[in-house]
């Protein structure tokens, strides 16, 4: 039980298909109190812990507005006490080639995937600098931080922000000994981002692809190949790595 006496915060938490549901399980499985927060089964996936004999809360949060992150953050304080692990998982893909692309729709990206990330770290360093807390948050990039892939330009410019975000916050926090890294996936796991359009409108949960483990890497990825990464860098194991972003694609970093 790596995480047991410990709360972590997983925003995007709620997705029915995505990273951030499958660390909230794996967190908890490993003894951790855990904040699903947002994602449109949110309610759903702290039910499911809870009925795995886990504990859990399920928090409403748009990470693009401060008054909600704030919120969050004070609703977990409130029913936990303390906020030991941040995982900023809330992420958008946007699809548009650059001749489509619109204002808005790129200030959208940005505001999910970099200003999210940003508000919910700030919000969740100054209740641990507060508490004394040497915490761990951990940021989802992707590999297309450094590939560039035509139709997702607003995401690929987001992503490379997340990594420098992610480096600049190991910077500031350093002094108060809370970590900061990145997870790069890759390998085309089904997520929320890239989720069929044809998931339960119950907000029930479809059932979450194993990671065959003793399979060849020349494969599609599942969400939890990239979990051990995230509960890694969460773990007292990784208390001297701060301001790394590491790369979970099957090895395809190698042909770049």
């Amino acid at each position: 039980m790596r995480f047991k006496n410990r709360v972590v915060f997983i925003t995007g938490g709620g997705g029915p298909l995505g990273i951030g549901r499958a660390a909230c399980l794996a967190f908890a499985r490993e003894g951790a109190s855990v904040v699903v927060a947002g994602g449109r089964n949110a309610d759903a996936v702290a039910t499911e812990i809870v009925n795995d004999g886990g504990n859990a809360i399920a928090v409403p949060l748009d990470v693009r507005i401060p008054e909600q992150v704030d919120n969050a953050v004070n609703i977990s304080i409130e029913t936990f006490n303390h906020i030991d692990i941040l995982f900023n998982n809330a992420g958008i893909l946007g699809r548009q080639t650059l001749l489509e692309l619109t204002p808005e729709e790129f200030d959208n990206v940005m505001a999910v995937n970099v200003k999210g990330s940003l508000l919910c770290a700030q919000a969740v360093a100054k209740v641990m600098i507060a508490q004394n807390i040497k915490g761990r948050i951990i940021n989802n990039s992707s590999i297309f931080a450094e590939e560039s892939h035509a139709g997702v330009l607003s995401y690929c410019v987001s992503k490379a922000a997340v990594n420098r975000l992610t480096r600049s916050l190991a910077l500031e926090l350093r002094p108060h000994g809370i970590t900061v890294n990145a997870i790069a996936p890759g390998g085309g796991a089904p997520t929320g981002m890239n989720a069929p359009g044809d998931l339960p409108e119950d907000h029930s949960l479809p059932e979450l692809l194993p990671a065959p483990h003793d399979a060849p890497l020349d494969r599609r990825a599942t969400v939890w190949d990239y979990i051990g990464a995230v509960m890694f860098l969460a773990s007292d194991d990784a208390a001297y790595i701060s301001g790394d972003i590491l790369t979970i694609d099957g090895g395809a970093v190698s042909r770049r």
